[in-house]
């Protein structure tokens, strides 16, 4: 029997776009604050169109546009203030509904005894982040960031690995 791959094995980095994983620092680890990861999108559709005299032709569409989500618990840093850098993915570093915030690279890695799973997204647009929170509860949240299958020169913006983080490049 086999194990599962747990949140408490997961270690999240969130940083400018076309950073190797090499790369990555220990200021750019979320940690604490993801409750939910989720994936979506990267679909590729194949149509089969009948055709006069018998038999088909498939159709084949682009790959659709990947959506990453997070649920997140809003913390309180008393040396900052309260957090907005979940704000920040959204809205920039204006902060306001007139400024966009910059494309990210996101890795999110399992490592369970010496065995890593990976998946990283590259040029990751923070497109929403909706706050909320009820009288008996801490503030959420969820921020979902969009971004295409490949760049317009056609490498690929996702990569899964059963590797570490640290050798993925861009």
């Amino acid at each position: 029997m086999s194990d599962g791959i747990f949140p408490d094995e997961a270690t999240i980095w969130i940083d400018i776009k076309d950073v190797d994983g090499s790369a990555l620092a220990t200021s750019d680890l979320v940690t604490g604050e993801i409750s939910n990861f989720s994936e979506s999108g990267g679909e590729k559709d194949t149509e089969s169109i009948p055709v006069f005299g018998g038999g088909n032709i498939d159709k084949e569409s682009p790959r659709s546009q990947f959506e990453v989500s997070f649920d997140v618990q809003m913390q309180y840093s008393p040396s900052t203030g309260a957090s907005t850098k979940w704000d920040a993915y959204k809205f920039g570093t204006g902060l306001t509904s007139a400024t966009e915030g910059t494309a990210k690279v996101v890795f999110v890695q399992w490592l369970s005894g010496s065995d890593y799973y990976t998946r990283a997204y590259n040029n990751a647009k923070g497109v929403s982040f909706s706050p909320t929170s009820s009288a008996d509860g801490n503030l959420t949240g969820t921020v979902t960031f969009k971004l295409s299958p490949t760049t317009s020169a056609n490498i690929a913006n996702v990569q899964v690995a059963a590797a570490a983080a640290s050798t993925l490049v861009w």
